[in-house]
Formats: C-alpha cells, structure tokens, sequence
C-alpha cells in the first residue's frame, strides 16, 4: 500500500518542529553550562585476567583485570558512568566454561554452551590507557552469581568483559554538583570527583551498610561528603538540601526505592530541568517490594 501524501507532511512538519525546538532549547541555554550527553563508544568484548582482588570495605570487593590480548581490550574516554558487564560463573560453579569463538558483524565473539554464563554490570573505577587495564569496584549483597564470583575470584583467573558502551559528558560549569548514590554508584561518583576542577563547590551523599563500610573519598575542597548508614533515609537527607545559587547539576544513582522521591523533588523543588541531571536506579531490593 502507498503511503499517503499527508503522512509525508504530517513527518516533515514533526521534523521541521523538532528541530526548531531544538534550536530554541540551544538559544535559551546559550548562556548556561552545556546540557548533559550521552556518548556513544564503540564497544568490543575481551578476554581479561585477574591481576588484583582486595577488599575496600567489608561490602566492597575491588578487582583490577588486565586484557589477555593487548589489540582486543576496553575503551575509555573518562566520560561519567561508563560500565562494562562482566562475565561471572553460573551458580553453583566455580569457574566461567570455556567458550567457542565466532566471526561475528562485531568480529570475533565467544560463545557458550545453554545455559550461558550470566553478566553483571560493574562501572569504571580506574582506567589505565597504556595497559587497557580496568579497575571495578563490586558491591557485595547477601548472594548473587556477581556477589560470588567477586568474594572468590583469585588472581590469574581469566573472565570476559564487554563494553564500555557509552558514558555522559557533563559541563564543568556548573555552580554546583550535587552527587547522591549508595555503594553501587560509588564507583562512578569517585571517578568523577577525581576528575572535577579542583574549584567545583557542591554535596555528595553516600549511603553504605554500616560505618564499617565508609571509604575515604578524594575531592576538591568544595565539595561536602556526607555518609548514612542503610538505616537513614537516603532521600528525606538529602531533601533537607536547601537550593543553591547558580546553575546546579544533579547526579543520582543508587537503590531504585530509596531515591524515587527525589526524582520528582529535583524537578519540582530544586526545579532542575532534564539536562540538568540524572537519575537511575541501579539495582532492585527485593525485601522492599
């Protein structure tokens, strides 16, 4: 069936009006910090070796993986939230199966006998350009098959790491950050703060089990750390916030229940517009539903 001239129009006429939105969106942020981007990479999957495993806290595993082959190995531009997914045993075994590799559209690319090994998510903590090598930081829950690959892993042992797929680019003109997570977004949010100008100004707000768990962070001066245990109210903490003057950015990621207010509260009271922030909730506590 032929299209219709009028859905023709009707798609230009969408197109023609994106587009001058767009423009006016650009033109009323001319003069503000450049509204937050994804960027895309280019993503791979490569065979790395443990070289080191150490606890950071009695909840955080630390784990450093060097690429088997130095021409197939992980990308990073120092962008904010970068992740790999990392390949861990199925429950139940102790090693991840030797898979078969196949030429691909993406190249060569493993596979593995049903029942796949299953991934897990973990962001960038440390990058080294020279080597290829990635550091990540792994939350240790009450069980899981990443919980138990990272409390038994050993040096030596090899796993398959994809990505990063993409990360964000954030102005560094902003007045002010406010950076909120639990130890799942710790990772990231250290990076970044490693990577803010030294005269950035704002809060940060970490949420660990216990005071056990707290790590020493690296920031400019400007920046306040603030940590809870689990049994604070993330939100209603940070909530307590008062509006700060200026452009200000914010950055959420933790436990989906416990920062859902804040969504609404950072558009609403601190009255942030899209891109001026993020939000997400990188993992789901089952005892809470």
């Amino acid at each position: 069936m032929k299209k219709d001239k009028s859905d023709k129009k009707d798609k230009k006429s969408s197109k023609k009006l994106k587009k001058a939105k767009h423009g006016e969106e650009q033109a009323r942020r001319s003069d503000r910090p450049r509204p937050i981007r994804k960027v895309g990479l280019r993503s791979g999957i490569a065979a790395m070796t443990v070289q080191e495993t150490e606890p950071l806290s009695p909840t955080v595993q630390r784990i450093v993986l060097a690429p088997v082959e130095p021409e197939r190995r992980p990308e990073s531009r120092q962008l904010v939230g970068e992740y790999v997914r990392v390949v861990v045993p199925p429950s139940g075994a102790a090693q991840i199966p030797e898979p078969q590799w196949r030429e691909t559209k993406h190249g060569e690319w493993p596979v593995w006998a049903k029942p796949a090994p299953p991934s897990r998510k973990y962001t960038i903590r440390q990058f080294w350009p020279e080597s290829g090598a990635i550091e990540i930081n792994v939350t240790l829950h009450d069980k899981g098959p990443g919980t138990d690959w990272a409390r038994s892993v050993l040096p030596g042992e090899t796993t398959y790491v994809l990505g990063p797929k993409s990360g964000y680019r954030v102005s560094y003109d902003y007045d002010f950050y406010l950076m909120v997570c639990d130890e799942t977004g710790l990772p990231g949010v250290s990076r970044w703060l490693e990577q803010l100008p030294s005269t950035a100004q704002g809060h940060v707000f970490v949420q660990a089990p216990s005071p056990g768990s707290f790590q020493q962070l690296s920031a400019p001066p400007g920046m306040t750390v603030t940590w809870l245990s689990r049994e604070d109210n993330l939100s209603a903490a940070v909530m307590k916030l008062p509006r700060p003057e200026g452009e200000a950015f914010a950055w959420i990621a933790a436990e989906s229940t416990a920062i859902r207010p804040l969504r609404r509260w950072m558009r609403e009271t601190w009255e942030l517009e899209k891109a001026d922030g993020y939000s997400s909730g990188y993992w789901k506590d089952k005892t809470k539903r």
